[in-house]
């Protein structure tokens, strides 16, 4: 298992990272400030840095989408457990079945647009991003045996209000996923 998770660990971060600095520019790709983590949350898993937590969360915010949040027990490494509210850049992991509801603050209204990068390993999840309500991009399931569910987005925000967006996370049991709402830049 632990082989898996490193070349899982080893593709999302070159993948993510040349998706965000295709995407972000050369900031990123240089680490100045304000770049985004690319995997760290992975990493810590391999070398045990990180430490074990649970969380309950709910699903309110300045945008959000209904829901009552969700229990995430098996967290853990240096990414947050999902449920709650939590900063951009901020890995977000879990390891339960069902569904998981986090708001992401952006710190900045739409329109915008920012990097998603998720790990899915080989259990299919699905993962939605909302916006003041409104669905504004869907994964579908993604991840398989075959196919390990490693990649990224841009997400386009439309003109609105809120500063935060909600993403939802759909997973059967047995399932194992992390995903990072970079910062807009």
């Amino acid at each position: 298992m632990v082989s898996r998770i490193g070349s899982a660990a080893v593709r999302f971060g070159v993948g993510a990272a040349a998706a965000v600095a295709t995407c972000m520019g050369s900031a990123v790709a240089a680490g100045q400030p304000g770049s985004a983590d690319t995997g760290s949350g992975i990493l810590g898993d391999i070398i045990g840095s990180g430490s074990s937590s649970g969380s309950s969360g709910s699903g309110s915010g300045g945008s959000g989408s209904a829901g009552g949040g969700s229990s995430d027990s098996g967290s853990s490494g240096s990414g947050l457990p999902g449920g709650g509210v939590q900063q951009c850049n901020n890995s977000t992991k879990s390891g339960g079945a069902g569904v998981t509801t986090t708001v992401h603050q952006l710190g900045v209204a739409g329109p915008t647009s920012f990097v998603l990068a998720y790990e899915t390993y080989d259990i299919p999840d699905r993962i939605q991003v909302f916006y003041e309500n409104a669905q504004i991009h869907d994964t579908g399931y993604v991840g398989d045996n075959a196919n390990q569910g490693t990649g990224s987005a841009v997400v386009t925000v439309p003109a609105g209000g809120a500063t935060s967006v909600t993403v939802r996370v759909t997973g059967p049991s047995r399932t194992k996923w992390e995903y990072t709402v970079h910062c807009p830049r």
